[in-house]
């Protein structure tokens, strides 16, 4: 208890120490995180088993001698799972035995081949939810790779226990926006956050998960966000067991504290971007095979408590919002992955409920990169009205193949439109007729800058995504916001930004985001950033905004996983 007394202290030291020495960065996923089209649908049902790092649905005897066995996810690759290779005893020179031994041995197309399979799994190993994370790659014998620290921690108790983790540590330069939307306020801080986990297969079907998050934010002149602090929490507390294995697929349940993360992440996401991160009490059902994924599941949010002024409570969930629904992936169609969801939200503290029947489909032709979602929402509002809204993405990208000089240049561009549809009633709240965007990583489609939630907007945007070398990739995003209805802006918790004010304009303004990713490695990356938001009509001429002034905003991040 005596390191988490001096937490705060500590953090901040080794914050601004680890950005100087190294800068700021995102290693939860590859460079392209930011582009929509890196994000095919997850399904997080994390092995029972420890799984194989080549092929679903395969029991093997791994390097250590121990038997393990793999519960399909779609985070793990699909690739035929080779025969264990009998062991050769003294083979005599020009035996059968050593005739075999030697044609396995002499294949330098088949070597290649696994280890070019074991480094992809070493470099996808953690997922976008910890408790999917996937480490068998160090199990094999012939992975001839790179280890990091923390690698000595997988693998323990005899290929049962996983421990690992997660530091990071971010910089935040706010002008004009700091809390939500355009405020008027400047402010200077520093993020830091740890993650600590721990899987253990207590039996081949059952598993026992558990990882701890601290999150601070130090330096800042106003009252951190919600998202920025929460000093000490169960981030992740589950049993989950398989129930069903036909061989073809699985069916497994899951039992507390739980993160969730479905699709693109526009409407179910743990939210990484945020210091906390979101979690859930409730329960989960999953059948995962290799054409297709489905889960039924039924959670209440946990509330946030930041744990200050001497505190040390605990977060517990909130009973009166209930979030629970179903949600279908098919990933063997020839037009790419398809979704179908039906997602269900109930909030008796604002008295309303809705339900969302959305669908989605990613993919890519012979000349085209594509993605569509949309979907309805109906229910009941807050005022006792009946709930009509909708929501729709639509992308169409390409990936350039071009010769500059004597070297080849592959820069992908995209161009989108996002709408969600606003309340038309005198009614301006959460609890209005406008789309709800739910739990969605909201950071990563309308704006870096976080000033608009996906509620009465329609965005007009474009990217463009190019390598920098081997380690570098950077990204530009322009977009135009403009209002569905002339009511107001909501922020990305849904609030309304200014409810008591028609629009004197829908015009609300342009966004620039640049973004750099440098990978150092498979562990540890660096991230810089910067946004600049020019303001529209709608500050100029509509009465009660807090500004109209421009606003920018640059953050640099430092994060390393063991």
């Amino acid at each position: 208890m005596k390191l988490f007394m001096h937490w705060r202290r500590f953090n901040l030291a080794l914050g601004i120490s680890a950005t100087f020495l190294l800068g700021p960065s995102r290693a939860d996923q590859p460079t392209g995180y930011y582009s929509p089209q890196a994000s095919p649908s997850d399904q997080v049902i994390g092995s029972l088993g420890r799984p194989s790092a080549v092929a679903p649905n395969a029991e093997t005897q791994v390097g250590s001698g121990r038997a393990v066995r793999q519960t399909a996810t779609s985070a793990n690759l699909a690739q035929p799972q080779p025969q264990p290779q009998p062991q050769l005893s003294n083979p005599t020179v020009g035996s059968v035995d050593s005739k075999a031994a030697v044609v396995i041995a002499s294949d330098p197309a088949a070597e290649k081949k696994k280890q070019e399979a074991l480094n992809a799994s070493m470099k996808n190993a953690y997922k976008g939810v910890f408790y999917a994370n996937n480490f068998s790659y160090l199990d094999d014998p012939k992975y001839n790779g790179p280890y990091f620290l923390g690698d000595g921690l997988k693998g323990m108790a005899v290929g049962q226990l996983d421990v690992g983790g997660e530091y990071r540590s971010r910089y935040h330069h706010e002008n004009n926006m700091r809390g939500f939307g355009l405020t008027g306020r400047d402010d200077d801080f520093w993020l830091s956050r740890l993650r600590l986990f721990s899987s253990y297969r207590i039996t081949e079907d059952i598993r026992f998960y558990g990882e701890y998050l601290y999150a601070d934010s130090g330096g800042e002149n106003f009252a951190p966000r919600v998202i920025e602090e929460n000093r000490g929490e169960a981030q992740n507390l589950f049993f989950d067991a398989k129930l069903y294995d036909s061989g073809a697929g699985t069916v497994s349940a899951r039992l507390g504290r739980q993160e969730l993360l479905f699709g693109a992440q526009r409407l179910v996401s743990p939210l990484d971007w945020a210091n906390t991160r979101r979690t859930f009490d409730g329960y989960r059902l999953t059948y995962a095979s290799k054409e297709l994924d489905g889960d039924l599941f039924y959670t209440n949010p946990v509330n946030r408590v930041a744990a200050t002024g001497g505190t040390n409570e605990w977060d517990s969930s909130n009973n009166n919002r209930s979030f629970y629904g179903a949600y279908l992936s098919r990933k063997d169609l020839d037009v790419g992955i398809v979704d179908a969801y039906y997602l269900g939200y109930d909030d008796q503290d604002a008295n309303f409920s809705y339900h969302t029947l959305g669908s989605r489909v990613a993919g890519s032709g012979d000349f085209f990169l594509y993605e569509l979602e949309g979907g309805v929402q109906f229910g009941d509002n807050s005022n006792g009205s009946t709930h009509n809204a909708s929501f729709i993405t639509g992308g169409l990208g390409r990936k350039l193949d071009l010769c500059v000089g004597n070297a080849t240049w592959q820069p992908t561009i995209w161009g989108w439109y996002d709408y969600a549809s606003g309340g038309n009633s005198a009614l301006v709240n959460r609890g209005d007729n406008g789309f709800d965007h739910l739990y969605p990583l909201a950071h990563k489609y309308n704006g870096f800058m976080d000033l608009f939630g996906r509620r009465n907007l329609h965005d007009v945007n474009m990217q463009f995504i190019t390598p920098v070398g081997n380690k570098t990739t950077v990204l530009l995003w322009y977009h135009y916001f403009f209002l569905d209805q002339a009511t107001t802006p909501y922020s990305v918790t849904m609030n309304p930004f200014n409810p008591g004010n028609k629009a004197g304009s829908r015009d609300l303004g342009n966004e620039l985001d640049v973004l750099a990713t440098i990978n150092l490695d498979a562990r540890n990356s660096l991230l810089f950033g910067y946004s600049f938001f020019l303001a529209g009509k709608y500050y100029d001429s509509t009465p009660g905004v807090p500004t109209n002034a421009n606003a920018d905003f640059f953050y640099t991040q430092y994060q390393t996983q063991f």
